[in-house]
């Protein structure tokens, strides 16, 4: 049949390809062309080929065949190295943006954040700086009043000192003015329960021959004197002249 005879051509073309050295055998007949043969029928080489083909050996080769083929390299391994090759290319590009994306987005969310609490912090040390200033104002106020309480302390010091110096003038005077009434008696006679301005009264009229009344003697006490000895009188008379007259009698007496 026709059709067989195509499919015993195209297997026998497949195995002459095949066939180490046949490769050869082409250049050397495109060297040495074989002399013009007689061409044959068709049933001849139909003949020829049953008779000389070997099925057997033609499944064989054809699984050689089929093994050699599955180790190949395809269309679609082809198109998927292509495809990652182009990806290895982008890929750093692509990393890069992706890298630049992500640190334009963490720089912007902490500069927000950064910026959220820098205002936070200058809010809060505003209010403590009106605060302090609130507090700095009523402290002012407050010393400006202590320093008018002081000022008049020291005006109404100043006063007061001058009248205690003025006193303390006075009272030395007053002080002068009163020891110049007073008598101070030695060896005045002491005893228990003593009235001591009747004594006095009867000494100097009866031993200075001087005469008073006991108005005349405003005050009369005795002082600590030495241990062992008699303690002193000091007595306050009325007025200078009747001082006088006691002390000039009493001089006289001592002599």
């Amino acid at each position: 049949m026709p059709g067989d005879n195509k499919g015993v051509k195209t297997v026998q073309t497949m195995l002459a390809a095949k066939k180490p050295g046949s490769n050869d055998s082409s250049k050397d007949s495109t060297k040495e062309k074989p002399p013009k043969q007689n061409k044959r029928s068709h049933s001849d080489v139909a003949n020829e080929s049953v008779e000389g083909t070997d099925l057997t050996g033609i499944q064989n080769d054809l699984s050689e065949i089929k093994k050699s083929l599955q180790g190949t390299v395809t269309k679609t391994d082809l198109n998927s190295a292509m495809v990652n090759l182009v990806q290895q290319k982008d890929l750093k590009s692509l990393v890069s943006d992706i890298v630049q994306k992500l640190l334009d987005h963490f720089e912007e969310k902490i500069t927000s954040k950064f910026e959220c609490k820098i205002r936070e912090a200058t809010g809060k040390l505003d209010d403590k700086l009106d605060t302090l200033m609130i507090e700095n104002q009523n402290l002012r106020e407050r010393i400006r009043a202590k320093d008018k309480v002081i000022d008049n302390l020291v005006e109404k010091v100043g006063d007061i000192n001058n009248r205690s110096i003025d006193a303390m003038k006075l009272a030395n005077y007053n002080e002068q003015y009163s020891r110049k009434h007073n008598i101070r008696m030695l060896n005045f006679p002491e005893k228990r329960g003593e009235n001591l301005k009747k004594a006095f009264v009867e000494l100097v009229n009866s031993d200075l021959n001087v005469n008073i009344e006991p108005s005349d003697v405003l005050g009369i006490h005795r002082i600590p004197g030495k241990e062992g000895y008699q303690k002193p009188v000091i007595v306050k008379v009325r007025n200078t002249d009747t001082k006088i007259r006691i002390m000039r009698q009493k001089k006289i007496l001592e002599k």
